[in-house]
C-alpha cells in the first residue's frame, strides 16, 4: 500500500522505500536488451543494467509504469508479462535504497532509440547474461544482479517457449 509520496531527492533522504520495475526485453533470436546507464546518472552510472528500469509514479500500477519507462527509454511498445514482485535492498553511497521491484518480460524486434538515461546498449543470450552477471558482477548494477538472480529460472524458461 502506497502511505506517502515525495520527490525522489527527498525519497532518498528520508530512506524511504520505493516501487520501481524493470523489464527484460528478448527479441526474436532469443537475445536480451542490456543497456548501459549515462554518466551523469546519479545512481550506478557507466554500469550495465535491466532493458528498462525506473520508478513507480505515485498515481500508477506496476505495470502502467512498466510501459511507460519502456516507451521513455527505448521507445518500444510491447505486450509484457509480470514475471514476479519483491522486496530489494542495496547499498548506493552511504545510504541503503530499498524497493518493493515488480519484473516484467517482453519481446520485441523494434527499433531501439534510447534517450538520455542510456548511453548505449547490447544484446546477449540468457547464457552470455548469465556468465556477465556471475563472472564480471562490477560491470552491472547491483539492484540488477539481484533482480536478474530473483527472475533467473523464470527467464531461463522462456528459452524454450522460442
Amino acid at each position: 500500500n502506497v502511505i506517502g509520496q515525495d520527490n525522489i531527492t527527498n525519497k532518498n533522504d528520508k530512506r524511504f522505500i520505493s516501487r520501481n520495475i524493470i523489464v527484460f526485453i528478448q527479441d526474436s533470436d532469443g537475445r536480451y536488451v542490456i543497456c548501459k546507464r549515462a554518466s551523469h546518472k546519479k545512481v550506478d552510472p557507466n554500469l550495465y543494467d535491466a532493458s528498462v528500469c525506473g520508478n513507480v509514479q505515485a498515481s500508477e500500477s506496476y505495470e502502467t509504469a512498466a510501459h511507460r519507462e519502456l516507451k521513455e527509454e527505448l521507445d518500444v511498445d510491447c505486450s509484457l508479462e509480470f514475471l514476479d514482485k519483491f522486496f530489494n535492498e542495496f547499498p548506493h553511497k552511504d545510504i541503503t535504497r530499498k524497493h518493493h521491484t515488480a519484473i516484467f518480460y517482453g519481446r520485441s524486434d523494434s527499433p531501439i532509440t534510447l534517450n538520455g538515461e542510456l548511453s548505449e546498449y547490447v544484446k546477449m543470450s540468457f547464457d552470455e547474461l548469465h556468465s556477465a552477471i556471475y563472472d564480471r558482477p562490477e560491470q552491472f548494477c547491483y539492484g540488477f544482479t539481484q533482480e536478474f538472480k530473483q527472475v533467473e529460472a523464470k527467464l531461463r524458461e522462456r528459452l524454450s517457449q522460442n
